[in-house]
């Protein structure tokens, strides 16, 4: 089943007692302790915070903070190289509050005498995009008045994810400006939009918030691409409960505004405690957002919440992306995780529902038939277990639609089965390039030169595969005679 894995908070620094390595190898070795009886993960989501921070003054603060995003992009570049093959293209990170540099931040303001305060000054000081902030400590006003420099308090942040992503193929190039990122996971059945909540977070106002608009810009990008997707998620950093004396936590009206334009999972971290909560919308007859919520992976403990432990969380969808399970996992003895079996997870997991993909006119699209659910589930344990099974060849006649997770399973259960002219009648032409392969395997298995030479020059085939491809030719050619 697809499956991710969502860490937050990582709050990479020097002063943190576990290492990268200590971090990795517990993570690991847990993710194999799971896979013994579900999936492993295919994606990851990171949620923000990837690194501590620097205190304010402290001498050689921009180089400290690029140590720290090393570290930190050291862990997830290692993490993706293990369980993701090196596919950076299905890993997805938002920015947090704590990956401000408030040492930049402070050089882009300058004090307001007090006779210039503007008149009322508590609603100017809350205007959306505004730039005046207020100083509690100094009980002083200043305003944004350097913003090349403001933009710059997450320059660290931007410098390590472009070199992340730099060659990775994305729906949409990474861009500052944009104020969101799309990802496609599960052979492009889910579509992440990856929030930036940092929007005017900095060292003097504590609010998390998306640009003016942002949600409905990505919104509007989702349907110029055409996305074929069963599954719309978003990612962000910052929490949407909490108690009146705090801050940082995003408006709840944001996140019901991506529900109402289609959005079914949210994924956040910040209040480093596993949740997960149902949101409805009265749009279109009603309509249901699930967000979740991942602990911190390394919040200091005097961060964490009374009783909590270091977290992270497993999520494992159905076939068909309409349901999951949340798996928290939690930090014990001897620094290793294992399922947390407290309080609403007692049983170590939680179910997760949202509302199905709404069409045009804001009714549920028609649903999948149960059939193909069931039958996708017993093709796919069939395969694991090596055994042959007739629910192949039913889920053959059913004809999953490409790009989907069915169709996926369906291609494996055929190859396990060796069935080369199911493979080459119904993979080719291909979707994909692992479509590609499989029917360029059908094609020489069949020894048919024609749809081989067919294949190999479409130029869907990933360059590794094509010489072993040339050779096999060369021997059906030789098999003939010519």
């Amino acid at each position: 089943m697809p499956t991710l894995l969502h860490l937050s908070d990582l709050h990479r620094s020097k002063a943190d007692p576990l290492d990268n390595d200590t971090l990795l190898a517990s993570l690991l070795s847990d993710i194999d302790r799971f896979a013994l009886n579900h999936e492993r993960p295919q994606a990851l989501i990171v949620s923000g915070d990837l690194v501590q921070g620097v205190r304010v003054g402290e001498a050689n603060f921009d180089h400290e903070m690029r140590q720290q995003y090393a570290d930190a992009f050291d862990l997830i570049e290692r993490l993706c190289d293990a369980i993701l093959d090196g596919d950076r293209s299905v890993v997805v990170i938002v920015p947090g509050n704590h990956d401000i540099c408030w040492n930049t931040s402070i050089s882009s303001v300058e004090p307001i005498t007090s006779d210039r305060y503007p008149k009322p000054l508590k609603s100017t000081l809350i205007e959306r995009d505004g730039q005046l902030r207020w100083s509690w400590e100094e009980q002083r006003l200043y305003r944004v008045s350097d913003q090349e420099a403001y933009k710059r308090r997450l320059g660290a942040y931007w410098e390590a994810l472009e070199k992340f992503y730099s060659g990775v193929d994305l729906p949409l190039p990474i861009d500052r400006s944009r104020g969101f990122h799309l990802f496609q996971l599960f052979d492009k059945a889910m579509v992440v939009a990856a929030f930036e909540s940092t929007h005017r977070n900095d060292h003097l106002r504590f609010e998390a918030e998306l640009a003016t608009g942002v949600v409905s810009r990505c919104s509007l990008e989702l349907r110029k691409l055409g996305l074929n997707t069963s599954l719309l998620a978003a990612v962000w950093h910052h929490s949407i409960h909490g108690p009146p004396s705090r801050d940082d936590y995003l408006n709840i009206e944001t996140v019901t505004e991506m529900a109402g334009l289609g959005f079914q999972i949210g994924f956040h971290g910040h209040q480093h405690l596993a949740e997960s909560t149902d949101l409805s919308v009265s749009i279109g007859g009603g309509s249901t957002m699930c967000v979740v919520s991942a602990g911190s992976l390394c919040a200091g403990w005097t961060d964490l919440p009374r009783g909590t432990n270091r977290q992270y969380n497993i999520v494992r969808f159905d076939a068909n992306l309409m349901k999951a399970t949340l798996h928290i996992r939690e930090m014990a003895e001897g620094n290793q995780f294992s399922e947390m079996k407290r309080g609403r997870f007692v049983d170590g997991e939680v179910p997760l529902m949202w509302s199905p993909k709404l069409n045009a006119v804001g009714q549920p699209a028609k649903l999948l038939q149960k059939r193909l659910d069931e039958l996708t589930f017993e093709v796919e344990e069939a395969v694991r277990q090596r055994r042959p099974s007739a629910a192949t060849s039913e889920l053959l006649t059913l004809k999953p639609q490409p790009d989907t997770y069915p169709r996926k399973v369906l291609l494996s259960g055929l190859q396990a089965a060796s069935d080369w002219q199911a493979i080459r009648a119904n993979f080719w032409p291909a979707s994909n390039p692992d479509e590609a392969l499989a029917a360029a395997e059908a094609a020489y298995q069949l020894k048919d030169l024609e749809c081989l030479d067919d294949i190999i020059a479409s130029g869907q085939l990933r360059e590794e595969y094509k010489d072993t491809l040339e050779v096999r030719r060369k021997m059906l050619l030789m098999g003939r005679g010519q």
